[in-house]
């Protein structure tokens, strides 16, 4: 088996979805997964948005925004945009996500002396 070299990082963030989304009765909980690169940069989204056009819009929101310098701005972005149910939900995954980013070499590296 061939090794191959990553040189991303992989995050996740989960959060509860409230009982009036469609999607509630199969998942209990709304996941976005991000794959950033060594600057910070999100180079790929994943979420378990039920629809894929949902999934696809996300994507497109999040993709080439940076993780360490541009949290506020998606946030606003899904706040005003994302016009869904699950809303509330991916910007609490979002700061999951970026709970974790904080705790990666992305991160802890930038602030070393």
């Amino acid at each position: 088996m061939e090794s191959v070299c990553i040189n991303t990082y992989l995050f996740s963030g989960y959060a509860r979805l409230p009982h009036d989304v469609s999607h509630q009765p199969v998942n209990a909980r709304v996941g976005v997964v991000l794959e950033v690169d060594e600057t910070g940069m999100i180079v790929g989204v994943s979420s378990t948005l039920l629809t894929e056009l949902a999934r696809d819009y996300l994507a497109r929101l999040l993709c080439g925004r940076s993780v360490i310098t541009e949290r506020q701005e998606m946030e606003s972005l899904v706040r005003r945009r994302y016009r869904g149910h699950s809303q509330g939900a991916l910007i609490f995954a979002l700061r999951r996500v970026f709970e974790a980013v904080d705790q990666s070499p992305i991160v802890i590296e930038t602030q070393a002396p």
